[in-house]
Order: C-alpha cells, then structure tokens, then sequence
C-alpha cells in the first residue's frame, strides 16, 4: 500500500486549496505518477470535487507518493 498526496488549486465558489492524502495500491499509485498522471488526478478531482475547474491548469497539480509504514 502507498500514501499518495495531492496539492493543488481549484476553483469552486472561491479558490480551494487540496491537500489530500489517500491510501492506494501500487497498481493506482502508478497511475498517479506515470505518463497519463494528469489524467488520473483530473478524474479524482472531478470524482471528489463535481463541478471543480482547476485553477489553472492540471498540469499545476503535484502528487507525491510513498509505501505506508507498518
């Protein structure tokens, strides 16, 4: 399992910083950080946030991962 972060902006009613951490399997997590990396961030926005634009582009977007400690 691996902790992924993500940070970013968007806009919703207002500029909204997104600070998450979410726990993945490595199969997801590679999704998060392989070539089509915008495109996954920009479905799990549009998932947890509906009607969320970024605030500039998704490309602005960071995503750090990690294994979980046990």
């Amino acid at each position: 399992m691996y902790e992924v972060r993500i940070k970013g902006t968007i806009q919703c009613n207002g500029p909204k910083t997104i600070n998450r951490v979410v726990i993945m399997d490595k199969t997801q997590m590679q999704m998060f950080t392989g070539s089509k990396r915008y495109e996954a961030i920009e479905g799990w926005i549009k998932a947890n946030y509906p009607g969320a634009k970024p605030k500039g582009s998704y490309r602005d977007f960071g995503v750090e991962s990690k294994p979980v400690k046990k």
